[in-house]
């Protein structure tokens, strides 16, 4: 699915394993890593809420509580159409907006409906395809 590629890796790639931009190279494996707070090999929806949070808070780099669309460009490995996810039209996402509109990626990435993300699903689903 197009919609779940782009939601995994906004989710989990947004900053790479370290905060990094998008336009930099970023290690798959580091940060689902750094996802898996619990270090059980699985990324829980409470843990990839998480990580929708620290990429929103990483991405609004003038700290005015909201992602202007440069921000989201920078936020974002994978691009999505920043106007469809602005609901309100006004030029700028909140937290609830960003994570709202990535939270129900998270079942569409996890194809073995476990309720868990693991690793193979989401080389898999940055990839384009199915684990």
């Amino acid at each position: 699915m197009v919609r779940s590629t782009a939601g995994i890796a906004v989710a989990l790639l947004a900053f790479g394993a370290h905060g990094a931009g998008a336009e930099e190279a970023y290690d798959v494996k580091a940060a689902f890593t750094q996802t898996d707070r619990n270090k059980d090999g699985a990324i829980e929806i409470d843990e990839y809420h998480a990580r929708l949070v620290d990429t929103f808070f990483l991405g609004d780099s003038d700290k005015d509580g909201f992602l202007s669309e440069e921000e989201f460009v920078r936020v974002v490995v994978v691009k999505e159409d920043f106007a469809a996810i602005d609901k309100n039209g006004d030029g700028k996402l909140t937290r609830q907006e960003y994570i709202g509109a990535r939270l129900s990626h998270f079942m569409d990435i996890d194809t073995d409906e476990s309720g868990s993300l693991s690793l193979a699903e989401v080389e898999a689903a940055v990839k384009g395809g199915n684990p």
